[in-house]
């Protein structure tokens, strides 16, 4: 087939395709207005690696910062990894005095490294229960960030809280707007699936491109439909 063809397939379905786009739509927009199933809440936190007090001698001196933030980065890299850990559950689990276990901390939680900062977003089903869990989790690490550094053989480095638990709906890509645009890219792709399957279960010829394809022979004449 030709793109013509393909072309010709979508200007005779526009109608199913228009149909189970705005059907996607519809049905995602309920899903999103009617309330969020879940909350999201997040904190970040700088990690720092701490100063080195060696007085070097040049060059070397001129690469003691360059070396020290590319530590701090890899302390970043590892302490995404410890809050998802036994022990911070261990850890979390005292704070709150709640029962609660790595593996079910670790299936609500995710995190989010950018050079020094870490973004930690907990889910929970109530926006009240998310800001606990969130702000439980910024006071573990403030108040026993020292003690995880220590685990990671830094025990000069530093944690530091920057943002409180921020709140919000838990989204599929963090936007209403975004959430609906993708739903209807959906129902489009769906839609144009359905249609070039309707149109090749479809056995009737409607074109004369069609006719001289399918019988292997010339046409000698059309009629106008209408």
């Amino acid at each position: 087939m030709e793109l013509r063809d393909y072309v010709a397939i979508v200007q005779r379905r526009w109608p199913l395709i228009a149909a189970l786009t705005v059907l996607a739509l519809a049905v995602g927009a309920f899903f999103t207005f009617r309330g969020p199933r879940a909350f999201e809440a997040s904190i970040r936190i700088a990690v720092s690696a701490g100063a080195d007090a060696r007085a070097d001698a040049a060059p070397y001196v001129y690469y003691r910062d360059y070396y020290a933030w590319l530590s701090s980065e890899y302390l970043a890299d590892d302490l995404s990894e410890i809050v998802k850990s036994d022990a911070f559950a261990a850890d979390l689990r005292a704070h709150l005095n709640e029962d609660l276990s790595g593996a079910s901390i670790r299936q609500v939680l995710r995190t989010r490294k950018t050079h020094r900062i870490i973004e930690i977003t907990v889910q929970a089903p109530t926006a009240d229960q998310a800001q606990r869990l969130a702000g439980a989790m910024g006071d573990v690490i403030r108040t026993q960030g020292q003690k995880y550094l220590a685990q990671l053989a830094n025990p000069a480095g530093q944690i530091a809280l920057i943002d409180e638990p921020s709140v919000r709906p838990a989204t599929t890509t963090g936007s209403v707007a975004a959430d609906l645009a993708l739903r209807a890219a959906v129902g489009l792709m769906v839609g144009l699936l359905v249609a070039f399957l309707v149109d090749y279960l479809d056995s009737r010829l409607r074109t004369r491109s069609e006719v001289e394809r399918v019988l292997g022979l010339p046409v000698l004449g059309e009629i106008p439909g209408g």
